[in-house]
Formats: C-alpha cells, structure tokens, sequence
C-alpha cells in the first residue's frame, strides 16, 4: 500500500465539491474516484445543481456550502456553478456583474471562517462553439453561430498575426451578424472575464489558494484567446504563476483538483509518471482538436496540475503511461471525422509494455487518436499484450484534456490500490463509456433514431435495448466481472450516458 493510503487509512478525510453541473462524469464518478484514496467526497444533491440550461440556485448552494463547511478538511469549487448556476447557463445568463460577483463572497466568508482549510476553485473561460447549434448557447446561435466563431477567430488572427485575408474575413463575418447581437455577445464576454480577473484578486488576497482557469472548448485564435493571453499577463503580474494556472480543458478539472488537494491532504509524494507512445514520430506534432497548443504541452499542464513528475527512467515510475496517438491530427467520433492519417502503432508500444510488466509497474491507457470516443484499432490490439483487466486506469472520452487529467488524477489516487475492486471498476466503465459507447453505440444509435423527434422515454428505451446486450457480451468476452445494469440519459440526449455497473452475479442471481 503507498504511503498516502496508509496515512488516509487511519484518519478519516472529507473534502466538500461543487461541481460544474450533475453530470455523473463531473459529479458522482468523481466522488468514486476520490474514494479510491479512502477520501469522503461531499457534493451538493442532484436536484440543487440545476438542469442543462436550467440555472442552479446560487443562493441556496452558498447556503448548503456553508452548512457543510465545518466537517470539511478541504473545497474544491466550480465558481461556474456558485457565480452562475452553472456551466452551461454561464454561457447566457442573464445577471448582471455586481449579482455574479457578490455570489464569490461566500468564498471569502469561508476562508475567514476556517482559515487553513484549503480552497481550490475553476472557472473556464467561455467557449466558442464552431457550429450552428444553440442547445447550450445563447439563443441565437442557431442561426449565427458559425459566423460568430468565424469573425471571433479572424479578429484575433488578425490581431495577432496582421493576416489580410483574416481581416477580410472578420469584417465580413461581422457585417452579417445584427449589430445587437454582436454588443450582446461581446458584453456578456466581458461580464464573464470581468468574473475571471475577480476571482484572481481573490488568490491576491488569500480567500483562494488554488485557481485553475480552463480553455473550454477552443481553437488556436479567438476573442477566448486573446482573454486567454489577458489573463496569463494578469497571473505574471501579479506573481500568481504558482497559485493560478491556464490551460485547455473543463470537465475534468474537478478530478485533477481533488486529487491535487488529497495529496496535499495526505502528505503524499508527487506521482511519478513514464511516458510510452503508440505513434511517436507524429505525436509531437499533434494539436488535438478543441485546443490551442500541442498535446504534449497539454499533458504536462495536465501532470502539473495532479502534482505530478514526468520521468525519463521506467524503473523510477509509479505509473507507466501509454499514449496512443494516430497522426498529425485527431478523429472525431461525435462528429463523425474519421483519423485522416492512421500510421498504425509502433512495435515500441508493446516491447515498452512488456517491460513495465516484467518490472512490475502498473500501465494506464491514455486513449487519444480520436476525441470523443476510443480507438477500436488500438482496442483489438490491446488485449494481445495487456488484457483490459489488468489496466490500472483507461480514458478517452469527450476532449483530449478531459480525458488526461481524468486519468491522471485516477493514477494519482488509486496509488497503490489499482488491481482492488474500486478501481478496477471505475475501469470497466471508462472502457465501457468512451470506447464502447461513445465510439462505437452512439453513432448506431443516431443512425437509427432521431433524437430530436421522439420523446426522451422512447430514446433512453432504444437507446437501452441497443447498447446494453452488446455492452454485456463484451464484457463478458474479456472476463469483466461487472456488467450494465441499466442505463440514463443525464440530459435527455445521447451525447451523455450514465452507465449503472453491477456484479455479474447480481444479474445472474435475477
């Protein structure tokens, strides 16, 4: 057992979080992943946390905050959630800037109350979706959004680069969107940004400790680039580098941050990590899709922010890291992109593998050629060289960085424990959500059912009878001990899935 769990072993933790929404995959899995670490991880209930565009009540979260907050040996805070009811609302509420900032002074209420509990807090920088859809984006993106995105990214391309052709583009883009909706984006922009420099002041002055400013959803050029760039001068100037950071990702802050704050808790080292890839002649070219820079600088912003250390020596490793990357660019499942260059996996990848397992090192799969959903290539390969079983932790859903600091934040507190049941099923389900499901299932699913036409009664029914019995063969061809029990649709569609794993036994004993 490592030293952090011996220590968690006999003294009891409780670490309060406020996440983003009630996702399972930002609430409920991360209250499991923390219990890999023998933390108890508190979050507000399912029906406090609002609803897809449905707004949480701040007021009443403040409240609940406060009342949990004596127990609490630690917070970890989505101000997305306190500020504006949540991450999707944060996009198009209504409120005005002094409500939005006087919802951050339970912060400070808190941290003058209980001085040396540590606070850690998120808050992305509000994304720009590259399509002509409004279902989490101010109303008129339906009609507006991709000229929206285009004249954003040409502004700041301009800008930055003075690219002609870009300021020919902006200009252009900006005269087909109505002058009103340009000065309301523009102004809620500022209004959110306005909420980001507030929350920096408040690391300034002591009321947070840790602040991580994520890139939701982005591109390498935007109007959330150039606040972006904004934002790093203000963290520089204000000497702030170590306790702010900003980096491409959302959903999977409020797992990078809980680990980051159990291993402050429990006095651990800094996990150990020794990178394998599946593609390394193309893999420092990659700029994974929905991000800014390439994905080696967002796996070490990811590691920096579990605590984490890269080493050059396997032998030195508590974890051993298998990258799989295919080409210069990422496929989309989602999307329906397919990989435009495959080069295959290098026999590296599987020679390195087996020396992790002759030295006894456990091995965890960082899922990475496609966003939104696993590799079937790399999967059929796999159990070859390591059954699936045997993993110590797998991601590959939704953006590359969700799926990076998911994982690393499973390695950091599953340390030492990664064979237990625990784990070993919060392994099972990532295999089973971002392979099986999102690569694979969602897009037969869409293939046979308009999602937008049919009650969500009749989705969640087709969508069960589809993907359970293929999930539950699959599992049971690779010797899993778990199977689907039953299935949700969070939020009524099938981007989403909440997967309910049982003992097979359970099943078999029914």
């Amino acid at each position: 057992m490592s030293t952090l769990n011996a220590v968690k072993t006999t003294i009891a933790r409780r670490i309060v979080l406020v996440p983003v929404d009630a996702r399972p995959v930002v609430r409920q899995q991360v209250v499991r992943l923390v219990a890999t670490a023998d933390f108890h991880l508190v979050t507000p209930p399912i029906e406090m946390l609002g609803y897809f565009r449905q707004s949480a009540d701040c007021r009443a979260l403040a409240d609940w905050l406060m009342a949990e907050a004596s127990t609490a040996d630690g917070f970890v805070l989505s101000l997305d959630m306190l500020v504006y009811g949540g991450l999707v609302p944060s996009r198009f509420v209504n409120d005005d800037l002094l409500t939005l900032l006087s919802r951050l002074d339970v912060l400070h209420k808190l941290k003058a109350l209980f001085p040396h509990k540590p606070i850690y807090a998120f808050l992305a920088t509000m994304r720009i979706s590259n399509n002509n859809v409004d279902a989490e984006e101010k109303l008129y993106w339906a009609d507006y959004g991709e000229l929206i995105w285009s004249w954003s990214f040409h502004s700041d391309r301009y800008a930055v680069q003075g690219d002609e052709a870009s300021k020919h583009i902006a200009a252009e883009t900006a005269r087909l969107i109505p002058a009103e909706m340009r000065a309301d984006y523009l102004a809620t922009r500022q209004r959110n940004f306005d909420v980001a420099l507030a929350a920096l002041t408040m690391v300034e002055n002591n009321d947070i400790d840790r602040l991580i400013l994520p890139q939701d959803d982005t591109a390498a050029f935007g109007f959330n680039i150039a606040e972006r760039r904004e934002l790093e001068d203000q963290v520089a100037q204000r000497r702030l580098a170590e306790e702010a950071r900003i980096y491409p990702g959302a959903d999977e802050v409020a797992h990078t941050l809980c680990a980051h704050l159990v291993n402050v808790l429990g006095g651990a080292a800094p996990l150990k990590v020794f990178m394998l890839f599946s593609d390394p002649d193309c893999v420092k070219q990659l700029c994974a899709r929905y991000e800014d820079r390439p994905i080696l600088e967002s796996i070490k912003s990811q590691l920096s922010a579990i605590d984490g250390l890269e080493v050059a020596n396997i032998e030195a490793a508590d974890v051993v890291l298998a990258i799989h990357t295919q080409g210069a660019e990422q496929g989309d499942w989602a999307m329906r992109m397919l990989l435009p260059n495959s080069p295959g996996i290098a026999s590296s990848l599987w020679s390195s593998i087996a020396m992790a397992k002759e030295l006894g090192k456990p091995v965890a799969l960082l899922d990475l050629a496609y966003a939104n959903g696993g590799d079937p290539m790399l999967m059929k390969q796999l159990p070859v060289h390591v059954p699936f079983s045997e993993l110590a932790a797998y991601a590959g859903w939704n953006t590359a960085s969700n799926s990076i600091g998911s994982l690393l934040a499973q390695c950091a507190l599953a340390r030492g424990v990664y064979q237990t049941p625990t784990n070993q099923e919060l392994v099972c389900l990532r295999l089973v959500e971002d392979y099986l499901y999102q690569s694979i299932w969602r897009q037969r699913i869409r293939d046979v059912i308009d999602e937008t036409a049919v009650s969500a009664e009749k989705l969640h029914a087709v969508v069960a009878q589809m993907f359970i019995p293929a999930a539950n063969a699959w599992l049971a061809e690779h010797h899993f001990v778990y199977r689907v029990g039953s299935i949700q649709l969070p939020w009524r569609r099938t981007f989403e899935i909440d997967i309910h794993l049982v003992p097979k036994s359970t099943l078999q004993a029914s």
